[in-house]
């Protein structure tokens, strides 16, 4: 209970602090604004991945949850057998950040994305369908998960995503080794500040002018808010966007350093 209070305290404060768009000077962030978070086109690719989302909550069998990174309240066992619906219901990306996902893959266009955290790959076929000719690589630390999602990419036809398994310490460092630079970088996987943080510091030596990291939930713990405070004032960062459910960092060069917490 006191969890759950500290946290709508936490979004109160974040609705006070909230900039309209008419208060937005910077043109870079408004563009963000009016092409990714005010675009409210229903594009086709929304209705298939939530079919398949309707399908995974309708599933009754179990699977062997492994979890590698902060036990969620959902979930609070490292390792347990759990419901594929309840991982579905809990675990996935809800359908309102999928589609900001989504659109701001559609409208930066990012050709290598990296994914940590792949559940049932809902967030990875939103950002996948976002842009047909990216490749995206999304991580995970559950077998039985990663099985699922990549049946699920199958359905869409997606062949642009690669799933990979194990522990984020052991594959990002090798995957970054294949990679000179990266475009965007999604972390949702392991919510403690110190991995956070961490992942944070491997992805940034591989960053240029228009690279775009996106954190979820950065609000959900103290350790989270931390590591976001971390991030945003990092000297490599210029503009940074507060969602409240998601933080969005941008590195170009041209732009002033400021600080901007939006709704959505």
């Amino acid at each position: 209970m006191i969890e759950k209070l500290k946290f709508l305290f936490q979004y109160l404060f974040h609705l006070f602090r909230v900039r309209s768009k008419f208060h937005i000077h910077s043109p870079f962030v408004y563009n963000f604004f009016k092409y990714v978070l005010d675009d409210n086109t229903p594009y086709h690719d929304y209705e298939q991945i939530e079919k398949i989302r309707k399908d995974l909550l309708s599933r009754a069998r179990f699977i062997k949850r492994v979890d590698l990174g902060a036990r969620s309240i959902a979930f609070p066992y490292s390792q347990r057998f759990v419901r594929v619906r309840d991982i579905a219901r809990k675990s996935s990306v809800s359908a309102k950040k999928g589609q900001l996902l989504f659109k701001l893959v559609k409208h930066y266009k990012p050709r290598t994305i990296i994914e940590l955290g792949t559940a049932f790959g809902i967030s990875s076929m939103y950002m996948a369908m976002g842009y047909r000719n990216c490749t995206l690589y999304t991580m995970e630390g559950c077998n039985d998960t990663i099985h699922i999602a990549s049946h699920n990419f199958s359905r869409l036809g997606l062949g642009n995503i690669h799933e990979i398994c194990g522990n984020f310490d052991d594959l990002l460092p090798e995957l970054l080794h294949q990679h000179e630079t990266v475009d965007l970088v999604f972390f949702d996987g392991n919510h403690k500040k110190e991995a956070t943080l961490r992942y944070f510091d491997a992805c940034l030596s591989h960053i240029h002018n228009n690279t775009i990291f996106v954190f979820d939930d950065i609000h959900w713990s103290r350790g989270m808010r931390l590591a976001w405070e971390n991030i945003r004032q990092h000297p490599s960062v210029k503009v940074s966007i507060d969602l409240f459910a998601l933080g969005i960092v941008f590195f170009r060069d041209e732009l002033s350093k400021e600080d901007f917490i939006l709704r959505f």
